[in-house]
């Protein structure tokens, strides 16, 4: 039960991405992005209230992470496009790079500022640090309300078309179809994280510490892959780049798995996340840069849609691994990712040739 609603957030997510994609695109991103931190904001607030209170905690607490799910769905699309409402076209690659640093050193600082701060606060307090920064990043993009450049207002009544026209719209073009079909790999890739626990704990014969410090270099890995980006990022964007990307972090992935030593296992998860880093904001560069700015809200969220199905690799993931053993299990993602990239480059012409 605990499992499946901390789940919720990951697996609600996806399903409201396209209904935030609409929104980035027929309304201002910046206050898109304020009301949906100060949605979760508050959501934090009653979760914190559930927890302390002990008030059947639960299932409000999952009523509350299906909220946060659909607020951080919301906030997605915007947040991702407002790169392009402050940089500009000309500067996508380099936002992005910019972005996913930021994402590597957050994923790299919290667990430890959590383990410090749990030496101080009991796990209910730690709650209240939930709607504190969540009211805190609100205030902050008060200064991108009044300060930063308007988004680009557009007149064109198709920017207010359904889903399904700009679903059609991304499908039907050449050059954004096939970088949404291998958008999919990150579900197939999903399935391989819950077994990096398991194989660390069965397999390499490592403790908390140890596993801490071998996953540890994930967030490195993304660093490194960010400063790569940052120096070279639009030269990476192209079709045989990226899928050369996904190709080596599949294959690294899977030695990962056949590794038994501990040294060797934190080096290949941090090679690996280098190239999943120059890959994911590759894909979002791309999007940004091909879609035309009506559409573009809502071309991002279908990505960012596939990217929540993460989530659903998950469970998958756990159960393979328990009917078919974990060798076998990351074989088959790790091939199948392989050969979704080798026929889309075969069959499209588009992507083998596609630069920014």
């Amino acid at each position: 039960m605990v499992g499946l609603i901390a789940s919720l957030p990951i697996l609600v997510s996806p399903l409201a991405a396209p209904i935030g994609g609409k929104m980035a695109d027929k309304y201002p991103r910046k206050l898109v992005l304020f009301f949906s931190r100060i949605g979760n904001g508050s959501a934090f607030i009653l979760m914190a209230l559930v927890v302390n209170l002990n008030i059947t905690p639960i299932y409000l607490i999952g009523i509350l992470s299906i909220i946060l799910g659909f607020f951080g769905g919301i906030e997605g699309p915007s947040g991702r496009n407002m790169i392009v409402d402050i940089l500009g076209r000309n500067k996508i690659a380099q936002g992005n790079a910019w972005a996913e640093f930021a994402n590597g050193v957050v994923n790299a600082l919290v667990p430890a500022l959590s383990a410090i701060l749990l030496t101080i606060f009991t796990v209910n307090q730690m709650f209240w640090s939930l709607p504190i920064l969540g009211y805190l990043s609100a205030i902050l993009l008060i200064y991108l309300i009044y300060f930063l450049p308007s988004q680009k207002k557009i007149e064109d009544p198709s920017s207010d078309s359904s889903l399904k026209d700009s679903l059609n719209y991304a499908f039907k073009d050449k050059k954004l179809r096939p970088i949404l079909i291998l958008g999919t790999s990150t579900m197939i890739w999903g399935i391989t994280q819950p077994l990096i626990p398991v194989y660390c704990r069965d397999i390499l014969g490592l403790d908390g510490t140890g596993y801490s410090l071998v996953t540890s270099a994930n967030f490195v890995g993304a660093i490194i892959g960010s400063f790569v980006l940052i120096a070279i990022g639009s030269k990476l964007a192209t079709g045989k780049i990226m899928s050369s990307c996904m190709t080596i972090f599949s294959l690294t992935i899977f030695l990962f798995f056949l590794s038994r030593d501990p040294f060797i296992a934190g080096f290949l998860l941090f090679f690996s996340n280098i190239f999943i880093t120059v890959w994911i904001a590759s894909v979002f560069t791309t999007l940004q840069s091909f879609s035309e700015e009506k559409y573009m809200g809502r071309v991002v969220s279908f990505f960012i849609m596939m990217f929540g199905l993460i989530g659903v690799g998950f469970i998958i993931g756990g159960l393979l691994g328990d009917t078919i053993g974990i060798t076998l299990t990351v074989a088959i993602s790790s091939f199948l990712i392989i050969l979704l990239n080798i026929l889309v480059i075969a069959l499209s012409k588009s992507y083998r040739e596609m630069k920014i």
